[in-house]
């Protein structure tokens, strides 16, 4: 900080009392306004260029920075605030300009900046270090005589010119305002610095931080953070690898520094499942009490202690908690979130499932959704050419493999790894080939837990989606999956809560399913896996060579869903073997789409099994009737079909 007036000059005379001397000095500030980086520097000289750059840099990052007019608030005493200031920061600025040593604010800053024994990073700016060590032989030595000649500061001086000496032996960096590059400086200062505070407690957020600005901000805006509107507890939701960890650390880093303590508690699902709990509990009371806590031999025994201990604290103490990737609500009360927190602090929940969110009455509740196409192809090229755009040549391979990622970070992070490298243009088709037709395991693993958490019946509507209903209407799909007496919309909105499943308003306002490729994909894959029920959505399941194996070890309702992708040269041998076949009839050929531009035929040919069918749709049909006599005499006496749910009044004639 810097004086530029006789009558500053005035009060730092009177003022400098105020800040502690070393012995004194405590790191634990009274005020609740946190640091990490404080810049120490001499206003007139390098506030409008090196130090408000610095500051900017600094801040965009998500680090807390101190400088003067940047953070001074109106009434504010201002030795206090420059001691909490400069003992809360983990990293200390010097910038040494040519006068610096005529603001006594500056070298009293100094003094005790060295006495918290935190990193001091030194900037010689148009100055070089011999200035600080050889201070009676040139230098800061007319600074200092001025000093003594106006009798000011008399049991101080030998003290700070002692300061100055010891800075002048730690590395930093040199510059010349005459001939530098201040944008070049302060990125070496800036990494500098990011290197010193990680080593404290800065999260590390991704390696290329594309579009994470633009998340905060529309985080922040959705949820009013910091506004009585949003509460004190936030939650993110989203499908595995969409991001929610990613933007709950970069959270942190920007948010903790405004509070007294700060937690960040990682994998709760997978500690709840190994029944660690209680060491999750005991690092929950160990960062927000900052001394040492019991460890706990139970959940139960874990359980009730944070609330009690906290409690007794008052709501004075403010502190900001993240809890991340829950999947269930009884694991936010063993850690007891909503009994600890106060209207000075604030918890952010991440899940993939936003009925927890529901359930823990969370109300202020964000979706993180896929990249847009640009960031996703700045992320791609930034991890496969260390450049935020394609390698000339490689511009349409880039947009196939971000196509085929879907804007899903995961993706685009496991998928550059096979790629990287490899100047070779055939390798990558190849790549792009393989992880076309098959998902990469690592993706597979991390979207396979939510699909893990289903019961068997969400399973096999989550199948059916995947193979057959992705784009399709969902009033018809309701309608064939209560004809095989599914509950179709309590599982349907399971799917949704677990990002598992959208839905989508079409133009005619019907509500069409989406699904996203990699979670379609895995349903794929799943119902090839599956033996029973056998379901028919491969054009190569249509070859009447595969048709007969697939009959061969099939039982009695092991089929579902012959899809709409039926011609006359494949579909009506398959659809022959179907209705001629005894123990097919209890099969489930529930959807039938038909071109039926076969003239020879005057209506809907009785080898077509429709005894279970829910939902058929006829194009260029040339019928005199829709089916023979003794076909409709049969869906006129079956009992089953003349109920409710099996109308077969909703057939299409298009």
């Amino acid at each position: 900080m810097a004086s530029s007036s006789s009558q500053q000059e005035i009060v730092e005379n009177d003022a400098f009392e105020g800040i502690a001397p070393a012995h004194q000095i405590s790191r634990t500030p009274t005020s609740a306004r946190l640091f990490d980086v404080f810049i120490n520097h001499r206003g007139p000289d390098v506030k409008d260029t090196l130090a408000l750059q610095l500051h900017k840099s600094l801040t965009d990052l998500g680090l807390k920075t101190f400088l003067d007019s940047e953070e001074m608030e109106l009434g504010e005493a201002f030795p206090s605030t420059i001691h909490d200031a400069i003992c809360s920061s983990s990293v200390h600025l010097a910038i040494f300009s040519k006068r610096y040593a005529e603001s006594a604010w500056c070298l009293a800053e100094l003094d005790l900046m060295l006495h918290t024994k935190c990193k001091i990073i030194p900037i010689f700016y148009d100055v070089s270090p011999l200035h600080l060590r050889y201070i009676e032989k040139g230098g800061y030595a007319a600074s200092f005589a001025k000093h003594k000649d106006k009798g000011r500061y008399p049991s101080k001086l030998e003290q700070w010119q002692k300061s100055l000496h010891t800075v002048s032996f730690i590395s930093g960096y040199e510059i010349n305002k005459d001939n530098h590059n201040v944008e070049q400086l302060c990125k070496k200062v800036v990494s500098a610095v990011l290197k010193e505070v990680k080593k404290t407690h800065l999260l590390e957020v991704a390696k290329s931080p594309v579009g994470l600005n633009e998340l905060v901000e529309d985080f922040e805006r959705r949820c009013c953070l910091n506004t009585e509107e949003s509460g004190n507890i936030l939650g993110i939701y989203g499908m595995g690898g969409s991001g929610k960890t990613t933007l709950a650390k970069e959270l942190y880093n920007r948010k903790r520094s405004e509070y007294k303590a700060s937690c960040f508690l990682f994998d709760v699902r997978e500690a709840s499942a190994r029944s660690e709990m209680p060491s999750l509990q005991t690092k929950l009371l160990k960062d927000l009490l900052e001394e040492n806590c019991p460890k706990f031999g139970s959940q139960e025994e874990g359980k009730n202690y944070p609330k009690n201990r906290l409690g007794k604290r008052g709501s004075f103490l403010s502190f900001f908690l993240v809890v991340d990737d829950v999947d269930h609500p009884d694991q936010l009360g063993a850690l007891s979130v909503k009994d600890i927190l106060n209207t000075n602090s604030l918890a952010i929940v991440t899940t993939r499932d936003e009925s927890v969110l529901v359930q823990a009455g969370i109300t202020a509740r964000y979706k993180v959704k896929e990249m847009n196409i640009m960031h996703s192809r700045q992320l791609f090229c930034w991890h496969a050419f260390d450049r935020p755009d394609p390698t000339p040549g490689y511009e349409d391979l880039v947009e196939s493999f971000i196509k085929r990622c879907g804007g899903l970070p995961l993706s685009i992070q496991v998928i550059r790894r096979l790629v990287f490298g490899r100047n070779d243009e055939q390798y990558w088709k190849s790549t792009l080939d393989k992880v076309s037709r098959t998902l990469p395991g690592v993706i597979k693993q991390i979207l396979r837990i939510s699909y893990d958490t289903l019961d068997r019946e969400e399973k096999q509507i989550f199948m059916d989606i995947a193979c057959f209903f992705t784009g399709k209407e969902k009033s018809m799909a309701i309608r064939i999956w209560e004809g095989s007496g599914w509950r179709a919309e309590p599982s349907l909105q399971v799917l949704k809560d677990k990002c598992l499943l959208e839905e989508e308003t079409s133009i005619n306002y019907e509500s069409t399913l989406r699904m996203h490729d990699h979670l379609r994909d895995l349903g794929r894959e799943m119902a090839d896996e599956l033996s029973l029920p056998r379901r028919i959505w491969r054009p190569e399941h249509l070859s009447t060579l595969e048709f007969k194996k697939i009959l061969a070890t099939s039982k009695a309702q092991s089929l579902r869903c012959l899809n709409s992708i039926f011609d006359r040269s494949i579909g009506s041998q398959i659809l022959y073997f179907l209705g001629n076949r005894d123990d097919i009839y209890e099969a489930a050929l529930l959807w039938l789409e038909l071109d039926m531009n076969w003239r020879s035929h005057t209506s809907v040919p009785l080898w077509i099994p429709l005894q279970n069918l829910q939902h058929l749709k006829i194009t260029r049909g040339h019928f005199k009737r829709l089916w023979q006599r003794n076909l409709q005499a049969f869906f006129e006496n079956h009992e089953t079909l003349k109920s409710e749910k099996y109308d077969f009044k909703r057939i299409i004639l298009a």
